[in-house]
């Protein structure tokens, strides 16, 4: 049985995943001290928990599940638990602790059916705060790709999955934000936020070896590899005061898992389908006329992604072809030349339940 709704781009603030991955201990740099639950302003009751493999799986298969107000509604409990490869009594059993320390609210309707909120979506969920009518983020979050989501409920150590959590972060903010070519994690760093038992340079290096489906790790530990790396990147520089051993690892996303690259092909080819229908339409309508902001556009394809898109868009371009302005007295159409993007949205929508339901 499918889902009716999975975010294909799931949308984690970075500080939900470096809670889930640990706080690190390595708190000393070149300025004095930084504290993650301070420097992230981690909420509350993500520090109350102990972030087990169940309870991060449980957590990000609801991000992965919620709309944009962070509501699950009459969504099978089963269905939530297979996803994230537990029981449904370990789901159920960490719902009733994630409703106690805060996280989130949610009521049975009736046997093996709930309704789920995430407390504070956008602020908890996403770091976004409303400031002057516009939203901003304080620490940022990090867009995963769907596939990437289904490795991570397949990753059997709790202390590998807090590896790729962090890898995450690290990429979104060397990569993403700073435009560095490689994400960089020092060995003092990873040490740093696992648990001393499996703190040892090759437990570390393993458990790095075990992530290369999701991303490409290089490992530099030749002390002069090791000094250029920090002399080249302000960043490193400013993160390293007092290290261990001369041991980092660069790492970068998989293309097949990378969700802004993703997002970036699929967002040019349906603005391509667009133009492709407009350049048609325009020879029986006036369809410049039509309002169409490319960010809506570009918001359907991160949501129902662009084979569906261009299935819908090519759909209505052939209707032009054979009906041309015919199609402006059909009501199969009034919506589409009144509002397109809801028209677009409606009929995305339509091909996804049939898509769920098949």
């Amino acid at each position: 049985m499918s889902f009716n709704h999975e975010n294909r781009h799931v949308l984690i603030a970075n500080k939900v995943l470096i809670a889930m991955s640990g706080l690190t201990r390595w708190t000393k740099r070149q300025e004095g001290f930084m504290y993650e639950k301070h420097h992230y302003n981690i909420p509350g009751p993500f520090l109350a928990l102990k972030w087990t493999k169940s309870r991060i799986r449980h957590l990000i298969t609801l991000l992965t599940h919620c709309d944009d107000k962070g509501m699950l509604s009459l969504i099978e409990s089963s269905q939530l638990a297979e996803y994230a490869n537990t029981s449904v009594r370990s789901l159920h059993d960490n719902l009733r602790l994630f409703e106690e320390v805060g996280l989130l609210r949610y009521s049975v309707h009736f046997s093996g059916v709930i309704s789920i909120e995430l407390i504070d979506y956008l602020a908890n969920y996403r770091d976004l705060f409303e400031e002057g009518g516009t939203y901003q983020s304080k620490t940022g979050y990090t867009s995963v790709w769907c596939e990437m989501v289904r490795h991570l409920m397949e990753i059997e150590h709790v202390n590998i999955l807090r590896v790729a959590l962090r890898a995450l972060v690290q990429v979104e903010r060397d990569i993403h934000v700073q435009s560095q070519k490689q994400a960089t994690l020092t060995y003092d760093e990873v040490k740093g936020f696992l648990p001393r038992y499996c703190g040892h340079r090759l437990a570390v290096k393993g458990m790095l070896d075990q992530l290369s489906r999701l991303f490409s790790v290089q490992l530099v530990e030749n002390t002069k590899d090791f000094l250029s790396a920090v002399k080249e990147n302000l960043s490193l520089q400013k993160r390293i005061h007092t290290v261990s051993r001369p041991l980092m690892f660069h790492v970068k996303l998989e293309d097949q898992v990378n969700s802004k690259r993703i997002k970036e092909a699929e967002r040019a080819d349906t603005l391509i389908g667009w133009f492709d229908l407009r350049e048609i339409a325009r020879d029986f309508v006036d369809f410049d006329a039509l309002e169409v902001p490319v960010s809506s556009l570009q918001s359907l394809s991160d949501t129902y992604g662009f084979s569906a898109c261009g299935e819908v868009l090519r759909t209505i371009r052939n209707d032009f072809h054979r009906y041309g302005e015919g199609l402006q007295d059909t009501d199969v159409y009034r919506l589409f030349f009144e509002s397109p993007i809801l028209y677009l949205n409606e009929r995305l929508q339509q091909r996804s339940k049939k898509s769920a339901i098949a």
